[in-house]
C-alpha cells in the first residue's frame, strides 16, 4: 500500500503509468515484483527455519507448504491493493492496513482461539489471508492431511489475489490523476 501511495502522495503516478505503457497491470507488476521476491525468500528463509534447522515436524507436505506461503505473500499484496482501489489515500490506507494486520493475528485464531471469539467477531476472520494461512498450517505442517481438506483455503487465496480486479479501473483513474490530501 505504501509503494502506490508514495507514487500518488508524489504525483509521480501519472509518469509511472506512462512509463508502463498505460498498463496498470504493468506498472503494478513492476512495483510489486522485487517486494514479492523479498517476501518469498522470508518465507521460504523461515520454512527451511523451522522445519529445516530447527527440526520442527513437518507431518505434511513441503511442496504444498511453499506453495501456500507463495499464495499467502500474493493474497496479501492483493489485499492491499483492494484497499488502495477502496481507499486511494496514502494515511487511510495505511491506517486500514495496519488495522487489519493487528487484529489478523486475534481475530485468525492465532492469539486467541477461534471457537471463544463472538461470533459477530469471528465473521471477520474469514476476510483476512492469515486466516487461511494458518488454517493450511494445521491442516498441511502439523496434521498432514490430506490435501483435499485444504483446497478451499487454497481457492481463498486465490480470491484474494483478484480482489484487486474489482477495482482496477478507479486506481488507474486515481493513479492518472493523483490528489494527496494531508
Amino acid at each position: 500500500a505504501f509503494a502506490v501511495c508514495q507514487e500518488m502522495k508524489r504525483e509521480t503516478s501519472p509518469l509511472w503509468l506512462r512509463l508502463a505503457e498505460g498498463s496498470i497491470i504493468k506498472a503494478l507488476s513492476a512495483k510489486l515484483l522485487p517486494q514479492t521476491i523479498v517476501w518469498l525468500v522470508m518465507m521460504l528463509f523461515m520454512l527451511w527455519w523451522f522445519y529445516g534447522w530447527n527440526g520442527f515436524v513437518m507431518n505434511g507436505s513441503w511442496g504444498w507448504m511453499i506453495l501456500s506461503e507463495m499464495m499467502f505473500v500474493l493474497a496479501c499484496q492483493g489485499f492491499a491493493l483492494f484497499v488502495i482501489g477502496l481507499l486511494p489515500n496514502l494515511r487511510l490506507a495505511l491506517s486500514v492496513g495496519a488495522l487489519v494486520g493487528v487484529l489478523s493475528f486475534s481475530i485468525g485464531a492465532f492469539s486467541f482461539p477461534y471457537e471463544s471469539v463472538y461470533g459477530s467477531i469471528g465473521v471477520f476472520s474469514w476476510l483476512v489471508p492469515v486466516r487461511y494461512n494458518f488454517l493450511i498450517y494445521i491442516d498441511q505442517a502439523l496434521n498432514g492431511i490430506d490435501i483435499y481438506y485444504s483446497k478451499n483455503f487454497y481457492a481463498a487465496y486465490v480470491v484474494f489475489m483478484l480482489l484487486p480486479l474489482l477495482v482496477i479501473k478507479r486506481l488507474k483513474r486515481e493513479l492518472l490523476n493523483p490528489v494527496y490530501v494531508p
